[in-house]
């Protein structure tokens, strides 16, 4: 508490009066009643608090035209901290208000210092409290500080205000009894006017009921109340329900009356001189359109930009408007003097217009309070043009389109109108457009953790867009750029910002600002939160018992706000399906929430708005809005890393650029780069983690993975064995055994791994891709076409799971289900250059060229890659030389040293029969991979076909040293037999990977090609026989045993097989004719 003035604030209520620049000091009035009180009798028993108001009298003497205030009040310094309140200041207005303090006493136990007596004295200044806001108010403060005040002391001071205006012409109103802020153990309150005066007073249901009592010419309010604490407003209500004690006073008969009052001042001083610079300004605007609407608003510009605010309230400022002349020769004036100003140029353009009288923080239930002048601190114009009303306030900034004219929410005005002047509700309508809109964009394609470009861009519309420009206007230079830069890194701390702009339009008045930088994703915890996408919050609707508890809440009105944040996300984040959990269309309190959640083709957008709809919502319907904004702050919109998703080259970029300091941060980083082949920094990451913790269950069965990778099987056996020792239930331990059983060849242990590891983590896509995959090789195709199908539904894009159901259904015969795989895998990856790749060689093998070529097309125009290329060329029919040669052409122009793109040109050479071209090629390439067991036996094939025996021997040899595992050694065979050269050594590559895998049906069927080749037909026979008996419907090995068939002369079983290979696969036919081969 600073000083009494906060008590005087609240305890007297004086309007305007008389002149008296000096405090008088005198007697009480003789028309004020003694009430008997004494600081102490009345003293109650101390508190905490620092003072404490001991009594407070006031008593009012109403007549015509004239008030006098006079206050009593008594309050105990309580502690050192309420010492403050003894540096008393009393204001008031020389012009009209006449000051008269009557006591100034201190009471210490029974010993009383009269203050005043003892000679101190009043100090009168001129402070001009708010010139920050442009307010000369003229008025004076009366300032003492009582000498010698203790803790303890009862400071009593007695005073009384004189209030006198002519303008209001002999009317009279006050406010009384306004007991709101401190505690008061006893009060009284007394107004007495004659009883010729027409008096109404309204009270607020916080007082007594009080009756006016009529004694000879005189009439009374009278009211004493003991141990009064502050009114609390109901929590969230709106202005009307928080002016808590109050006693209203007017003798107007009606708003009417305050119209007939004020009119007449605002006519009189709306009036143009005929000639001079306002007059010019007039004739400029009238020359510049015909249209009301244009003129309209270039008259309110003039006013509002070439003429600065200032409030005068001195003198009969506080009422009377000062000419338009007048203000405009000033280039200053308050909201009197610029509506005057406006609606003198306005009439002058033919444009209707009135001065309307609000509130600017009380017009809240006016109209439930009486007329008074005193209600109303603000004016503005209502304009008429064409019929529609527009509100126009001089004292505003850039206000240049009437179409942006809004409803200013005060509440109520009054027109001030000569005759018949009403309250007019003055209530705008929900905003139509965002008063703030957001968009984000983040550009996370290079991956989550590298730094994301970003976009931000808010505009700013309305008040808030004025404010905005206002602000920015007075800076420039680097001032201006480090102001932006302070902004957004406080709205973003994560971004480092690198440019930014702000700019203006005063045609659509919106303020556009902008921010580009780099931002840093948090997706630490596996899960990224969106940028101020949340909606509601921890509302708190409850009130305590107490009168007005059923009140309605307030609500902000008009506000809209909306936010569109975009995310572009690199591959492996599935779609989201409409109608997801995070979405809200709800209104709630008075307001609508709006949220939009969406995840397609790898871009995340989110769609928020709040936009109010009512100022206020009932009580009623206050504990469900507490549930429901209460769901809505907690349902925060995330986005979710898939379990499957790979660090991209950004990401390893950014995690190989610190070392980590956790075994988990090393077994992170450890998994992205095993993720990516990177088997020997991988493992040493594994082992820094068990540096850490030795005895880390996952740890040790990420660093056997590492080494089955690596292929030394042994140790890594031995680190799921001490994993599981640790941890029995480590699934990633039973993942690294069903690897390891899978590198064995062993599908049977491989399926038992896999499915003990999904028992423990039933969603991991690991365990149940390559359980999938282990059905197949185990032969199970139900199993496995069922484990891809669960596969495909909880990850959509997995390419793989598409190709593997492809495959199997390819090899039972089922070529349109195996179309239609393709079909869907497209569809889940629109944007995925490798899924329509995989999809066109699935169309491929259903016979369905067409699509083929229309998915590699779209593959090339997403983004042109070489291997695409290479792989539509090899659809291409036969016959199609040229085009397979653009294709492969198309391929080394976009990577030259290709190893795919120079072997498939070599081998159209070798189809050719431009054998020792071919040679020459295959020579260049493997120059640059010389280690490519592929391009040496397609050179040991262009030099068999050349006679070259010598030199093809020389390069299958080689080939042969570099190959060790079973489907190795099974494609040299392979190789060999479809090119018709060096059977004798492909049937001894055959024999070693059936010897390593007796039983793999590709195996048995290129080893019954090699025997077809060299015409040994029964061996032939038996051998596809075999591989058909694992896989029944394997078109190459039925189509080689139907040649077989044919050759011994058997066209009946040959035809049977020819038929069952055909709808097993449409193009086998052209297949084995590529190696010349024919029925």
């Amino acid at each position: 508490m600073r000083n009494l003035a906060i008590f005087a604030a609240l305890l007297a209520t004086s309007a305007v009066a008389r002149a008296g620049d000096k405090v008088l000091v005198g007697p009480t009035p003789a028309w004020v009643k003694p009430t008997g009180f004494s600081a102490a009798a009345t003293a109650g028993k101390p508190d905490d608090s620092p003072v404490r108001m001991i009594f407070s009298d006031q008593q009012l003497h109403l007549d015509r035209g004239r008030q006098t205030v006079y206050s009593d009040m008594a309050f105990r310094i309580q502690t050192p901290q309420g010492l403050e309140a003894g540096n008393i200041s009393f204001p008031w207005k020389p012009d009209t208000d006449e000051l008269t303090v009557h006591k100034l006493l201190i009471r210490r136990g029974d010993k009383t210092i009269d203050v005043l007596a003892s000679g101190q004295t009043f100090t009168v200044v001129r402070r001009e409290t708010n010139l920050e806001s442009a307010t000369l108010d003229g008025v004076l403060t009366a300032n003492i500080q009582p000498e010698g005040l203790q803790v303890g002391d009862v400071l009593q001071v007695t005073m009384s205000m004189t209030t006198s205006d002519p303008v209001i012409q002999g009317h009279v109103e006050a406010l009384a009894g306004a007991w709101n802020g401190v505690p008061v153990d006893r009060a009284h309150l007394r107004v007495e006017w004659p009883s010729a005066v027409p008096m109404r007073f309204r009270q607020t249901a916080s007082l007594p009921a009080m009756k006016a009592i009529r004694s000879g010419d005189m009439t009374t309010l009278e009211l004493s109340l003991d141990n009064l604490q502050p009114v609390l407003a109901p929590k969230g209500a709106p202005v009307r329900y928080q002016i808590g004690r109050l006693i209203e006073l007017s003798d107007f008969t009606s708003w009417a009356d305050l119209g007939s009052l004020l009119a007449p001042l605002y006519q009189k001083a709306a009036v143009l001189p005929a000639q001079g610079p306002l007059a010019e300004e007039v004739a400029r605007i009238k020359a510049l359109s015909t249209d009301p609407g244009m003129r309209a608003e270039a008259a309110l510009t003039l006013v509002q930009d070439r003429v600065r605010y200032v409030a005068l309230a001195m003198g009969t400022g506080g009422l009377v408007p000062a000419d338009a002349a007048t203000t405009w020769s000033r280039r200053y004036g308050d909201c009197k003097g610029k509506t005057v100003l406006l609606l003198a140029i306005l009439r002058a353009l033919g444009i209707e217009g009135e001065p309307v009288a609000v509130s600017s923080v009380l017009g809240d239930g006016m109209d439930q309070r009486l007329p008074r002048v005193g209600a109303f601190d603000h004016v503005l114009v209502r304009a008429t043009i064409a019929g529609r009303s527009y509100w126009m306030d001089g004292t505003r900034k850039g206000d240049t389109s009437l179409d942006r004219l809004t409803v200013p929410a005060f509440g109520w005005g009054l027109p001030l109108v000569p005759s018949g002047a009403a309250l007019v509700r003055m209530m705008p309508s929900p905003l139509e457009k965002p008063a703030q809109s957001v968009s984000i964009t983040i550009d996370a394609r290079a991956g989550l953790t590298a730094p994301a470009p970003i976009k931000v861009e808010t505009i700013f519309r309305g008040d808030a867009a004025a404010a905005a420009n206002a602000g920015l206007a007075n800076l420039v230079g680097d001032a201006r750029d480090r102001a932006l830069r302070d902004y957004w890194k406080g709205q973003y701390d994560s971004v480092e910002v690198t440019t930014t702009t702000a700019t203006f339009d005063p045609k659509s008045g919106e303020e556009r600002m902008t921010m580009e930088g780099k931002a840093r994703m948090d997706w630490s915890s596996g899960w990224y939160e969106t940028d101020g996408t949340g909606l509601g919050y921890k509302a708190d609707f409850s009130r305590d018992q107490g009168p007005d508890r059923d009140a309605p809440f307030a609500v902000a009105y008009p506000y809209y706000n909306m936010s569109v944040e975009t995310i572009l996300l690199p591959p492996g984040f599935p779609d989201t399906k409409t109608g997801v959990k995070n979405d809200i269309d709800r209104t709630v309190a008075g307001v609508e929430y709006h949220r939009r959640v969406r995840l397609t083709d790898g871009t995340f957008r989110v769609e928020t708005s709040e936009r109010s709809i009512a100022p206020e919502f009932p009580a009623k319907d206050a504990a469900a809005a507490q549930i429901a904004l209460r769901e809505f702050a907690d349902d925060t919109v995330y986005i979710r890393r898939p379990d499957s998703y790979r660090p991209t080259d950004a990401d390893m970029v950014v995690a190989m650029q610190g070392t980590p300091k956790t075994a988990a941060a090393f077994l992170d980083r450890g998994n992205a780069l095993m993720d990516r082949q990177r088997f020997d920094e991988a493992l040493k990451d594994f082992e820094a983690a068990l540096a850490i913790e030795p005895k880390n269950a996952v740890a040790l069965a990420d660093r056997g993975l590492a080494r089955v990778w690596k292929q030394d099987l042994p140790a890594g056996a031995r680190d799921f064995d001490a994993a599981l020792a640790v941890d029995p239930r480590n699934a990633v331990a039973y993942r690294g055994r069903g690897l390891l059983a899978d590198m064995q060849e062993k599908p049977a242990d491989a399926i038992a791994a896999y499915t003990k590891a999904l028992e423990l983590e039933p969603d991991n896509p690991f365990a149940l891709g390559r359980r999938a995959a282990a059905y197949r090789a185990d032969g199970k195709a139900a199993l496995a076409l069922s484990d891809a199908a669960t596969a495909i539904a909880a990850y959509p894009t997995w390419v793989d799971m598409y190709l593997l159901r492809a495959n199997i259904l390819r090899g039972l015969g089922k070529t349109d289900e195996v179309a239609s795989e393709a079909a869907a895998l497209a569809s889940a990856n629109p944007g995925d250059v490798y899924a329509h790749v995989v999809a066109a060689s699935l169309y491929g093998a259903s016979g369905r060229k067409v699509d083929a070529m229309r998915e590699y097309d779209r593959a090339i125009a997403i983004k042109p890659e070489a291997y695409i290329y290479v792989n539509r060329a090899g659809w291409r029919p036969k016959a199609d030389r040229t085009g397979r040669m653009a294709d492969i052409d198309a391929a080394l122009k976009l990577e030259p040293k290709s190893e795919e793109a120079l072997a498939a040109k070599a081998r159209l050479m070798v189809e050719g029969g431009d054998f020792a071209s071919a040679a020459s090629l295959y020579t260049v390439a493997l120059g640059d991979h010389p280690k490519s067991v592929d391009l040496l036996v397609g050179r040991g094939i262009a030099r068999a076909k050349a006679g070259d025996m010598t030199g093809s021997g020389k390069d299958f040899a080689a080939a042969r040293a570099g190959v060790s595992g079973p489907g190795e050694l099974n494609n040299l065979c392979w190789n060999k037999a479809t090119a018709g050269v060096e059977l004798e050594s492909a049937l001894a590559d055959c024999d070693a990977a059936l010897l390593k895998s007796p039983d793999t049906p590709s195996f048995l069927d290129s080893k019954g090609l090699v025997l077809l080749r060299l015409g040994r037909v029964d061996e032939a026979i038996a051998m596809y026989g075999r591989a058909l008996s694992r896989a029944p419907t394997m078109a190459a090995s039925l189509y080689g045993r139907a040649i077989a068939w044919s050759r011994k002369g058997d066209k009946a079983k040959a035809s049977a097989d020819q038929a069952a290979a055909r709808k097993a696969s449409p193009g086998v036919e052209d297949q084995f004719a590529g190696y010349g081969l024919r029925l």
